[in-house]
């Protein structure tokens, strides 16, 4: 199935299957809807003379290399606020990413923007000194699976690019326009495929997210950690902040056309976490 992917040319890497799951339901990372299952392997294999250890699976640290063991707690809390205007996320220290964007391809359909993506203008009348740009996202006609947009989440030290520890922070809050209905997720290695730098190898791409239902005007809203959830037709896995490697806007083939607005994209500090949710 192809995809609409941007300049970075990280779709082909990691959405090649997504499309495919959603029309049936609904690690060290590479450059461009969960936790694990279980640590520690099957112990050893022993005999009366001898006893070898088993070779490390698929998701076990010793497997994934220096992308096996968690990445610092990450200190940056802005993910994007657009004001750069281009396709990176804010850059935090030893923390990247750059934003993509697919859809189906059904014949006849749009989705803006798509390559390379890019921020947009905010109309006078909703725009300030210090907030000039945001994301406006757009699609209609897709009718397999839908379309998403989404960011990469990247701890890159010394040329590796590994998940994004973000353990502490309590969740993720952001500011959109519609209206439409939405579905943010935020995805760990377990349900991402080797290409895409994880170790899901079957049901693949079923990440942990929340649905949201924006209306007609400028609002904030937020996903708690504990409020996410599979949407159940994966691979299932623990949703672990230690290790994420994409957070993504999902809209699926029932909620479309939309026209949408994304600003601020932010992680919740733990200190607000008592604080009531915004939706």
């Amino acid at each position: 199935m192809s995809k609409l992917v941007s300049g970075r040319a990280l779709l082909p890497l990691i959405w090649p299957a997504f499309g495919l799951a959603l029309a049936t339901a609904g690690g060290c990372m590479q450059h461009d809807a969960e936790g694990p299952h279980v640590f520690g392997g099957q112990g050893a294999h022993v005999t009366a003379l001898d006893e070898k250890p088993l070779p490390p699976s698929a998701g076990e640290p010793a497997a994934l290399g220096p992308c096996g063991t968690n990445g610092p707690v990450s200190d940056a809390r802005i993910i994007d606020d657009f004001e750069d205007g281009n396709d990176r996320i804010f850059k935090g220290f030893q923390r990247d990413g750059f934003w993509f964007a697919a859809s189906d391809k059904t014949e006849g359909s749009t989705i803006t923007p798509t390559a390379p993506f890019a921020a947009e203008l905010l109309p006078a009348a909703e725009s300030s000194k210090d907030n000039r740009y945001a994301a406006h996202l757009t699609a209609a006609g897709e009718k397999n699976w839908g379309v998403v947009w989404g960011a990469a989440l990247q701890w890159t030290r010394d040329g590796l690019k590994c998940p994004l520890n973000v353990s502490g922070f309590a969740g993720l809050r952001f500011r959109a326009k519609g209206p439409g209905r939405i579905r943010v997720s935020m995805a760990v290695p377990e349900v991402t495929p080797k290409e895409g730098g994880g170790t899901c190898v079957d049901r693949c791409y079923d990440a942990h997210g929340k649905l949201f239902l924006l209306s007609d005007a400028w609002d904030s809203y937020e996903m708690r950690w504990e409020k996410m959830q599979q949407g159940g037709w994966g691979t299932d896995a623990r949703f672990t902040p230690e290790r994420v490697v994409n957070v993504a806007v999902n809209v699926d083939v029932k909620s479309l056309p939309i026209d949408l607005w994304l600003d601020d994209v932010e992680l919740i500090a733990k200190a607000d976490a008592g604080a009531p949710a915004a939706h």
